[in-house]
């Protein structure tokens, strides 16, 4: 028997092979996905503005795990590619305060394995949504935003 057919009847080979498919895997993922654009719970108390959202099911709805806005402020659902922003499938309206559990309806569904971000803007006083008018709130020069994967 060649040295190559040794290699593949030996069981350890392929174990090790798997091992490495799924450490290589679990650290792809981890790389792949940007890190959360708010701020860590250590600063979050200082600033004024704050939006965290967590991985979910795909559907027309996404469920806001917590807002902090000193601002009557919107909270649009947009896609995300990389660093990349794009379409906004819905907003809603939330006053200044800290919220808990917050729904934004979607007039597009989210698709599963994808990207997409939540991202705070100031409403410009007319009650209405819109992302050329209304300003997009950034804190410490970055925009205040939570980013999550649709399952």
């Amino acid at each position: 028997m060649t040295a190559m057919g040794d290699i593949i009847k030996n069981k350890y080979f392929w174990i090790a092979v798997l091992l490495g498919l799924i450490v290589g895997d679990v650290i792809g993922v981890s790389l792949a996905r940007p890190q959360q654009d708010v701020l860590d719970g250590a600063n979050a108390s200082t600033s004024p503005y704050m939006v965290i959202v967590t991985d979910q099911m795909s559907g027309d709805i996404v469920m806001v795990d917590e807002v902090k806005t000193d601002v009557s402020s919107w909270l649009a659902v947009r896609e995300n590619n990389g660093e990349l922003l794009g379409r906004i499938l819905g907003a809603r309206r939330v006053d200044s305060g800290t919220t808990k559990g917050v729904s934004v309806e979607l007039l597009r569904a989210t698709t599963a394995n994808l990207m997409y971000a939540v991202v705070m803007y100031q409403d410009n006083g007319d009650g209405e949504f819109d992302n050329k008018t209304d300003i997009l709130i950034n804190y410490s020069d970055v925009p205040v935003m939570s980013r999550f994967i649709a399952r």
